[in-house]
């Protein structure tokens, strides 16, 4: 990105990056805001939220020292959520995103970004997930433009791709029992969208503003995913609990029930990743 010093006083953009384990991504992430060719009038900032406990990204961050504002602090906590809410108490930007430490900018995305977010009846604009063949990662988006609602909001949204108007991440702050880092490993990004939805925050998606990330599905009898399986889903059991959206916690619940007997019989690899999940759902829930 081509920036000149005498903007960072109005900034426009803040860039929030919480990370913890990851180097090349950080790198590459780094590397594709340099390598990003933006208009003179959109100004911007780094703020790097480093959860590492050690040096890992010291010399890597220097590399960008002179290329853009950039900001490293190092945490003594850990969690994805804590990290967002202190990254967002450190924006000066008119606008902050937050953006998954393994995901990068893809062209054109700020620029219609920040042109949306000039709509005075929008606070947040939200895109989509692409990999490397521009088909869509992390969720089957939708690829029609369209403003969120509680009645139709799940599923619609990656938390990682919205850009938010400063004064919302001021009223809302993510919930920091959950996400990453946390027991209740998930569900941070709808817990903090369903709230905002509540208060009428008009959240708009909308298809063209693309960020790269690579794809998350794996099989579910790889090691490990168990594991996960339990970790995401006592973030929903709590998400639930904290909200009382019992229908959606139950709906699951005895869809999983139902799966595993079946799953014993024609994929008994998967049975584990299932028994997780349905032991974070009842975690989730009670604890």
């Amino acid at each position: 990105m081509n920036q000149e010093t005498n903007m960072v006083d109005n900034l426009l953009l803040t860039i929030v990056l919480p990370t913890l384990g990851r180097a090349e991504q950080v790198e590459a992430m780094l590397q594709s805001i340099k390598n990003y060719v933006l208009p003179s009038n959109i100004s911007f900032e780094v703020v790097v939220v480093d959860q590492n406990f050690s040096d890992l990204l010291d010399s890597i961050i220097a590399k960008f020292n002179s290329s853009f504002p950039i900001s490293h602090y190092k945490v003594s906590f850990r969690g994805l959520s804590k990290a967002k809410n202190y990254g967002a108490k450190k924006a000066k930007g008119k606008y902050v995103c937050f953006i998954d430490d393994d995901a990068e900018f893809t062209e054109g995305l700020i620029e219609r970004a920040m042109s949306r977010l000039n709509d005075e009846s929008l606070d947040i604009v939200s895109g989509r997930c692409i990999d490397r063949e521009e088909r869509d990662s992390v969720l089957p988006f939708e690829h029609k433009e369209r403003v969120l609602t509680l009645s139709s909001f799940e599923n619609q949204f990656v938390e990682s791709t919205m850009f938010f108007k400063r004064e919302i991440c001021n009223r809302f702050s993510y919930d920091e029992n959950l996400g990453i880092g946390s027991f209740y490993g998930a569900e941070e990004g709808y817990d903090l969208v369903y709230r905002m939805l509540h208060e009428d925050v008009k959240i708009l998606f909308d298809p063209e503003i693309k960020f790269y990330h690579p794809q998350t599905v794996v099989s579910h009898s790889a090691p490990g995913m168990a594991r996960k399986a339990f970790v995401y889903r006592t973030g929903m059991g709590y998400l639930c609990k904290k909200h009382k959206l019992w229908k959606k916690y139950f709906k699951r619940l005895i869809s999983v029930i139902c799966y595993i007997p079946l799953l014993c019989i024609i994929r008994p690899k998967d049975v584990k990743f299932y028994i997780g999940e349905l032991l974070g759902l009842i975690a989730g829930a009670i604890l």
